[in-house]
Parts: structure tokens; sequence; C-alpha cells
């Protein structure tokens, strides 16, 4: 026979040929790795994750609980994590502590606390050194529910809720329930957040120390849209809801504050009270200009305009109304006389400024840096119409009635939640209250002047700021710091305390006496009978224009018209015009007046570019966490 001799290339291509085939046979026999292990290997190196969640709740029978949270975080790429805490069925949070565990010890490590949304309390956890590693906290905090949205006595709980961007490891819970519980009531389960499937669970109910525990360790994992409920039955009376009355003392002391500034008032700035007595003509034979400053503490349009008519009833200057709108002033003597005030002679000079006659036209978008000088000159005069000391105490319980709104919170978190978490919002609220002490000093400086109408006008603006003041505190100051009831009554307690702060303002003895007899000639002007004024005419003929200006500074002239409405006065000798017929006719005059001192108001205060006072109508004569209780989520930094 003959040999057949093989190759060496032979050999070496035929070991290859069946090196092929045996690769190509193992992978198409080799099982596919499970859909767990890879998952688990992208959990263990590809994204963070919780690889532990132990919660324990200490329920007491007023619905308070102390809840201990263990959670052990697998950190990647990242330097921490945020737990939120839902609060909002009303619970209130308390005495938030956060440590990690090594090796079983408690340490210290990062956390701040902060809120984005009332809806939680969020707490930042995590050292930025920590990556690609486990680290375990806990969490501490005491859950107080104030509501029973349940049942009377039924109480439902989630020891963790969904909102977690992550699959969650290893959970288990124990819950220590007070006496009351009604046994083998428990429910207990897994609910999608979408409220729909539900996976029911079978915890462990025992009795330790004579308390009923009920637990449950669960060692799969849990995917993150799910949440672990527990819901509990009570017999009747056996759960009550949290009543906190902390807030109250600061409630309480709110209300000290405003004894305290009545009794100051009533005890120490009450001795200058007003008597007034009646008077028939300007007391100290003072100008317009300076009673319409006594008797509101300021200078206004009118009471510019208002020494025109007082130095033409004096006889310093005529005054022509061929043009009503625009009437003609005449002077008379070159200057006043010197027992004339200083800012009266350099307010005269200044109007005629060397001319014989102008017209106000003439004096618009200029003369107001005259009335800004006699303004300055009139109000240096003017100083210390009020007791210093009733000032500054009527400014320092307004301030302390308002830092009350910031204080409280601020301080009831500092105690009650963290040291680290500051609550400055509420401070804010000192802003409106500014506008409500503001609008309670016009009304008390005022109140001898303004018109009825107008003061209610000025109670309503603040009671309609402290009622927006109110909502603004009571949406925007989470309701986990303290309640609603308590948040309006600290409310109201301040808008009350601070308006009435300006009652403590107290004038001086000279201020008094000076007032005392403007009022009494304001009474006078408003009271005076018929027969008294008619005897007053045939003293003086041109009585009715020689009080005139005093009732237009003292906001009265209205009434001082209407009084003359049946009695007949004759036209002033200080006022002309081409058809002097006319002028003899006194509600024609009037009218007359009436047109031309809302012009020369217009034109002697207005200003360049609408700044300052403008010309207006001042000067006129009359004129989810699964659907129980904690719960929640959090999310990675």
């Amino acid at each position: 026979m003959k040999k057949i001799k093989i190759q060496p290339y032979f050999i070496a291509l035929l070991v290859l040929l069946l090196s092929v085939v045996c690769l190509a046979v193992g992978f198409g026999t080799a099982k596919p790795a499970s859909a767990e292990t890879t998952r688990t290997s992208e959990r263990l190196y590809y994204h963070p994750y919780l690889s532990g969640y132990s919660v324990e709740m200490d329920i007491k029978s007023d619905r308070s609980i102390a809840v201990t949270e263990d959670i052990t975080v697998y950190h990647y790429n990242n330097t921490g994590f945020i737990r939120d805490i839902p609060v909002n069925a009303g619970e209130v949070i308390k005495n938030v502590k956060v440590c990690e565990i090594t090796s079983g010890v408690p340490t210290s490590v990062y956390y701040d606390i902060f809120v984005e949304d009332n809806s939680f309390l969020s707490i930042d956890i995590g050292d930025s050194r920590y990556k690609n590693d486990e680290h375990t906290y806990r969490i501490t905090y005491d859950y107080c529910m104030t509501k029973a949205q349940e049942g009377a006595n039924k109480l439902a709980l989630t020891p963790i809720g969904t909102g977690w961007p992550c699959e969650i490891a290893n959970i288990s819970f124990i819950i220590k329930l007070p006496e009351g519980y009604i046994k083998d009531s428990v429910s207990c389960f897994y609910q999608a957040e979408s409220g729909d499937d539900v996976v029911k669970l079978e915890p462990t109910t025992e009795t330790i120390d004579g308390r009923t525990v009920i637990s449950y360790v669960e060692n799969k994992y849990v995917i993150s849209d799910y949440a672990l409920r527990v819901d509990l039955e009570f017999e009747e009376g056996a759960l009550t809801t949290y009543f906190d009355f902390t807030p109250y003392w600061f409630i309480i002391a709110a209300a000290v504050i405003l004894f305290i500034l009545v009794a100051v008032k009533f005890l120490c700035f009450n001795k200058n009270s007003l008597t007034p007595y009646v008077n028939f003509d300007a007391p100290n034979k003072m100008s317009p200009l300076l009673m319409g400053k006594l008797i509101d503490g300021k200078i206004d349009s009118e009471d510019i305009t208002s020494m025109i008519f007082y130095w033409a009833d004096k006889g310093y200057l005529k005054i022509n109304f061929d043009d009503q709108r625009d009437p003609t002033l005449i002077r008379i003597v070159r200057a006043l006389p010197q027992t004339a005030p200083d800012y009266e002679q350099i307010m005269f000079a200044e109007l005629f400024n060397g001319l014989d006659a102008i017209k106000p036209s003439f004096l618009r978008n200029r003369f107001y840096i005259t009335t800004d000088k006699v303004t300055r000159m009139l109000n240096s005069k003017t100083k210390g119409l009020y007791e210093r000391k009733s000032v500054i105490l009527s400014c320092i319980f307004a301030i302390i009635a308002g830092l009350m709104l910031g204080i409280t919170p601020m301080l009831l978190t500092l105690f009650q939640i963290s040291v680290r978490y500051f609550v400055f919002a509420p401070f804010i609220a000192v802003v409106p209250l500014l506008f409500v002490y503001v609008f309670s000093t016009c009304l008390a400086n005022n109140k001898f002047k303004t018109k009825k109408s107008a003061k209610i006008l000025l109670v309503c603006l603040a009671a309609i700021i402290g009622a927006f003041l109110t909502l603004f505190y009571t949406v925007f100051v989470p309701s986990f710091i303290f309640g609603i009831i308590p948040k309006i009554l600290l409310c109201l307690i301040t808008c009350v305390t601070v308006g009435t702060s300006v009652i403590i303002v107290s004038r001086t003895k000279e201020y008094t006496q000076q007032l005392n007899e403007i009022v009494g000639f304001k009474n006078f002007i408003e009271l005076v009978e018929k027969d008294k004024l008619e005897k007053l005419l045939e003293e003086d003929p041109e009585f009715y224009y020689h009080i005139l200006p005093y009732a237009q500074v003292l906001g009265v002239s209205d009434k001082w018209e209407e009084k003359f409405k049946d009695i007949t006065v004759r036209p002033p000798e200080w006022a002309t015009c081409s058809t002097t017929d006319t002028l003899l006719n006194f509600y024609i005059l009037n009218r007359v007046m009436h047109i031309s001192m809302s012009n020369m108001t217009a034109n002697m205060v207005s200003r360049p570019n609408s700044s300052g006072m403008s010309g207006g109508g001042h000067g006129s004569f009359g004129g989810f966490s699964g659907g129980g209780h904690g719960g929640g989520g959090g999310r990675f930094r």
C-alpha cells in the first residue's frame, strides 16, 4: 500500500478550522447574563443608588412620631444627596439632626436645611470628598401631625416614599405603636405613584416591652416609583392631633408689647391733651400759612396760595378778575411791614419781583423756588412740635412689633427644627408695615383737617395692607414652622401695634396751646350760627373775606361759604373788575374766586418736568408620598 504523506501546512489549517468551530459552538451554547446581574453591574458602577434604607417610627398618641432613617448611599461621581420630607398635610417638623454611621459609631457630617417648596423640608447631606463609595447616614426628626386627614381613628404612614431617582435595596421598617391599636388591622403594601398598582405585603407584628411593634424587611430591589405604605386602625379616642403651644408664646409677647404701648401712652404721654375753646379770630394774629403748617404738620399748596387773599384782606394788594383764569395781582405796598415774619416778606417780595402787577401764569415753573425757600424757613421756625422722647418711643414700638413677624419664625426654626435652618424671608413683612405706620401717622397728623371720607380711606388702605400682609405671611411662612391660626393672630396683633404706636407721639406744651386755639377757631367756623354771623358782619362788613383764607387752610371753606347763602355780603374792596355790577353777586364772586384760586395754585406751585408739587385741585374753595404621612423622596447633587 502506498503511504499517504500529509503536509505540515495542511495540519495547521485543519487545527485552525477546528478551533473556529469550537469557538462558534461555545458562543452559541453559552448562557447570557441575567438581567438582574446586568442591572446590578450598572447599579454598582454607573450611577448612584441606595443600597440600604431602614426606617424606625416611634408613634405617640398625639400623632407625633420620632423618626430615625438610616440611609446607605452609593456615591457615584457626586458629592451628596438631598432628602425631601413632605410637609404638605399640616405636619410640623422638629429636632432635625444628621450624622454619618461609621463602623456603627455616629460621626459628624456636613448637612444643611432649606426649603424650595413649602410642601417639602429639604436636607442637603454629604461631603464633597465622597465619590464612588458607600456611606450610611442617620437622619432623626420629630414628625408631628396637626390634622387627622385619614380619619379620627386611622393612621396612614409612608415609611418610604416615591421621589427617589434610583432603585432602593435592603428596605426595612419598625413601627412602634401607642395604646389603642386594633390587633391585626395593619395593611401594608407597595403602591405605585399613580395609586393604581398595589402589591400587598405581610409585615411582622409582635409585642416588645408592652408595646405593639410592626416590622418588615425586604432584601430585594424596589423601583423608585413605588412607595411603602402602612395603614393602621385604632380604638375610638386613642388618637388625638398634635398641638404645639410654643408659637402662642410669641403671640402673647406681641400682645404684651401692645399693652405696654397703651400703658406708656396713658402713664407718660397723656399730659398735653387738647382742650380747644372757641375763637372768633385767628389766634395771635397768625397768618394762614403758619396756621396751615400747625394744623397738620405740613405745608400744602393751598397754604401757599391762601396768602394771596390774606394779603388782599390786609390791604397789601388787589386782585383784578377780568380774566377769571389768570387774574391780575396788583401791588399796593412796596414791602410788607417790618413786623411781618421774614418768610412772609421774602414771599411777597419775590412774588412781584420788582413789578407792580403780575399774572399767576408768569409764576409758572418759577415760583416753586420761592415756595421751597419759604417752606424751609417756616419748618425751621416750627421745629419741636412734638416731644422727642415720644417720637423715639413710637418708632421703637413700631420697629419691635414689625420685627416680631421675622423673629418668631426665625427663633422657632433655630430652636425647634435645627440651627442649620435660617429663615429670613419673613422679615420682608416689615416693608408693608412701614406703609401701615405711614398711613397711621397721616391719619393722626391730619385728623383736624382731613375730611371724614378721607379718614375712612386712610383706615381702609391700612386695613387692606394689613390683610395683604397676613395673606403673604400665611402663604410664604411654611406651616411646618407654625400653623395658620397663630400666624394670623401674630399678623393681626402686629398690625394693630404698628398702627397704634403713633398714639405715643405727644405734643409739646406750647404746641398744644397753639393747637387748642386753632381747633377752637376751626370749631367756630363750623358751628357758628347765622345770627352771630350777622352781628359780626355789622361790625366788620368784610368779615367773610377776613376768615376765608383761614377756612381754606383748615379745610372748611365749603362750610364757611354755605353759612352765608342767606346773608347779604358785599364784595371786598380788594376785588376789582371792569364789570363791577357782576361782582355784587356773592355767588358769582365765589365762583370766580374758585376758578382763580385753582389756577393760581397750579401756577404758583408748579415745577418743571412735573417734579415735586404739581398744580392741581388743592387750592379751590369747598371742595405625592404614597398617600400617607411621611415618605417623600430625595435627589442626588
